[in-house]
């Protein structure tokens, strides 16, 4: 053990307490940014995606224009070796609308003339702080 002059161990704990708090300041800095902390956290750590979304089929066929102001769409998820359904839900948006909880098949209807984008992606039950369970799969359409 090193003893060390009253005046000498002040600076030596002040010191010590610095680098703690420029560690820590480091750590949140790195892992919390402005939008909860999942943009700086992702560019800190790589995402992994457990699951895979796929959509399946369209009603109207795989056309990216079209007269029907319908559509309907079957997907489905497949997990990764190692990993199963259980504790999973899938959520769909249209255009610039937000994520909500769907099923397979999801229908639309009175869709407005124009462009539209169907999104669909697998998260994680019961948990919003969760990065998603997989990266979205989406489909572009033109209604005309």
């Amino acid at each position: 053990m090193i003893r060390a002059s009253g005046g000498a161990s002040k600076r030596f704990a002040a010191l010590a307490l610095a680098g703690a708090l420029a560690v820590a300041g480091l750590w949140l800095a790195v892992g919390a940014g402005a939008d909860g902390g999942t943009s700086a956290r992702n560019a800190a750590y790589p995402v992994t995606y457990n699951y895979t979304t796929k959509i399946a089929n369209v009603k109207f066929g795989k056309l990216a224009t079209t007269h029907s102001h319908k559509v309907r769409f079957t997907f489905h998820v497949k997990p990764d070796p190692g990993y199963s359904l259980r504790y999973i839900h899938t959520e769909c948006k249209l255009d610039d609308g937000h994520y909500k909880k769907c099923d397979s098949p999801k229908k639309y209807r009175h869709l407005d003339k124009g462009r539209h984008k169907f999104k669909v992606k697998a998260a994680y039950d019961n948990c919003p702080t969760c990065q998603d369970a997989s990266k979205p799969d989406s489909y572009a359409w033109k209604v005309t």
